[in-house]
């Protein structure tokens, strides 16, 4: 693949935005209630300073003190549920900003081109969907939340100490603001890298054990396990390191906060209590100078907080941008609304440098039975990939009816298709998701009964709970066969136009086989069938037979033409291809 610009963060970072559905009225609501709270939050400091200009000797002026204490409590306590209703607010509206990012970022993914998803490890992407959007969304909703409040906050703090007549007050307050900025931008440097390190270390670790997990099998017959244990030992050592020093931003940060709430609190005294003592302020003003000073300090420090969210989106953007310009699976705009015939025109196909098909010429006719036969290696699944455009030729095209397959709208295109690919892929769930996975129309227990014996496979499913038993991640728990069998019952089930099948009984037996083989070729009398088979007595009967030698068509034809004409084809039976007697 052609090498990559590297992605502009905020550029992208707004583009990321602009497809998602804001909680506007969450996010209003949420900035109303932090405004409000930084409205109580300045007058709060007032009347608490208020109270020492009265004279409490005077037994008169005390229901006046009380009324004063009382509209304090009030405050205080407004100022407790406002900030706790906001809190809350602001979680919710946070999880739906970050629900709605990964509904993006997982569509994106999942509608990839298979080159594209091949060309990275997808397990990588996972972290992409579950942790980088949080980073994204905490940014977002701190940003639009809570800084403006904060800066209202500041900015009338900075005015009502200015007025105040002391000049020492406001230097007081603007000498806090570049102890509190360079810790911020040292903090932030920090976290970032760290974060980005740590991030990259659980992703390749994540791959790697989920690779050699999932087939244990393997490792064991080799006598490999102990070479995998010491081989992830190097990962999870990796991760080890990259979170020691994970814990060690976290540590240098929460010393910043702690740094940031000691050294201003001392500014502020001291700026605070020179002109106190001189007599330049009253103790009354010395004292809300104090009690707005503890909250523009927060309210500063808080800007280290959103520094450290804007680098953390930083690299959690650049992350999810990579993925968001990964090329999409879409196809053209016509529709496919029915099959035909299929030609392929001279294609030729490269996969990571490797020639798999070259100069490939060849008609399905509609409704006929159409197979492809081959040596391994020599292209026959590719071509199965293609038609269904997991992959696009890398020279020539192939046409339906005509018209250039990319043209096709392609979700329209893969409806017309019943696809079973090699080894017949399952996921978790019950046997009866299993069969009714893709289906475009509701089938009833009946028939998946009924379609169940006919694959012989009845039998079986009772013996291991009927419809509803669990077949286990990757439909781990059937075994080969058992998989390859309801595989074929699901191909059968759907009601496609063609049917492709790469190797559709590489796991049965050969009873099996001839019993699978009879069932497609019944079921899919009068469509197109492209059958990609190792057994070669099932395709003995095809209208046309493809073979192919080293990605070339070797010969196309009949099987009694191509027994007279083609080497390559007379070469599978002797080299042990299974044929009926």
């Amino acid at each position: 693949m052609a090498e990559r610009k590297k992605p502009a963060v905020w550029k992208n970072f707004l583009h990321l935005i602009w497809q998602i559905k804001l909680p506007l009225v969450l996010i209003v609501a949420a900035f109303l209630l932090n405004l409000g709270k930084a409205v109580i939050e300045l007058t709060l400091p007032e009347r608490i300073s208020g109270l020492t200009e009265m004279d409490l000797t005077d037994n008169q002026v005390v229901n006046t003190v009380l009324a004063a204490c009382l509209i304090i409590f009030l405050l205080a306590l407004l100022q407790f549920v406002v900030g706790l209703v906001s809190t809350y607010i602001t979680f919710i509206a946070k999880a739906r900003i970050n629900r709605d990012f990964q509904k993006v970022t997982s569509r994106k993914v999942f509608s990839l081109t298979t080159a594209e998803v091949e060309a990275h490890d997808p397990k990588e992407f996972i972290s992409r969907i579950t942790t980088d959007t949080g980073f994204v969304s905490d940014f977002l909703i701190d940003l639009l939340v809570l800084e403006i409040p904060r800066l209202y906050f500041l900015i009338s703090t900075m005015v009502r100490v200015s007025v105040m007549g002391s000049g020492a007050l406001t230097l007081g307050f603007i000498a806090v603001i570049p102890v509190v900025l360079l810790g911020a931008l040292w903090s932030g440097r920090v976290t970032y890298k760290a974060q980005s390190r740590l991030q990259g270390v659980i992703a390749r670790l994540t791959a790697r054990l989920a690779e050699k997990v999932e087939h244990p099998e393997i490792i064991k017959a080799y006598n490999k396990t102990e070479d995998e244990i010491a081989a992830g030992d190097v990962f999870i050592d990796d991760m080890k390191k990259a979170q020691k020093k994970t814990t060690l931003a976290v540590a240098f940060n929460q010393l910043i906060a702690n740094i940031l709430f000691v050294v201003p609190t001392v500014v502020i005294m001291l700026f605070g209590a020179v002109p106190l003592l001189s007599g330049r302020i009253t103790t009354a003003q010395f004292i809300m100078y104090i009690g707005l000073g503890a909250t523009y300090q927060k309210y500063i420090a808080d800007h280290l907080t959103l520094w450290v969210l804007a680098k953390k989106a930083q690299g959690a953007t650049t992350r999810i941008s990579e993925v968001m310009q990964l090329a999409e699976d879409l196809g053209g705009e016509k529709t496919a609304d029915q099959a035909g015939d299929f030609t392929f025109e001279g294609v030729s196909f490269t996969l990571e440098g490797k020639k798999i098909l070259d100069n490939v010429s060849f008609t399905v006719k509609s409704g006929s039975k159409f197979a492809i036969v081959g040596e391994s290696g020599s292209g026959k699944s590719t071509l199965l990939n293609l038609i269904e455009q997991f992959y696009r030729p890398g020279a020539g095209r192939i046409t339906l009816n005509g018209t250039d397959i990319r043209e096709y709208e392609i979700s329209s295109y893969r409806k017309l298709f019943s696809y079973l690919p090699q080894n017949a892929p399952g996921f978790s769930g019950t046997v009866r998701d299993f069969l009714t996975y893709g289906a475009r129309k509701t089938i009833s227990d009946e028939e998946l009964i009924s379609m169940l014996q006919k694959v012989d496979m009845l039998d079986a499913v009772k013996e291991l709970g009927g419809l509803d038993y669990e077949v286990g991640q990757e439909a781990g728990r059937l075994s080969g066969g058992q998989r390859q069998r309801l595989a074929v019952a699901r191909m059968l089930l759907s009601d496609a136009r063609v049917v492709l099948a790469d190797e559709a009984t590489s796991a049965l037996d050969i009873r099996g086989t001839r019993t699978t083989a009879r069932l497609i070729d019944e079921y899919a009398a009068g469509r197109t069938r492209i059958l990609v088979s190792h057994d070669l007595s099932t395709v003995l009967d095809a209208d046309t037979i493809l073979v192919l030698d080293h990605g070339r068509v070797a010969g196309l034809g009949k099987h009694e033409d191509l027994w007279r004409s083609c080497s390559a084809y007379r070469s599978l039976f002797s080299s042990g291809e299974e044929v009926a007697s």
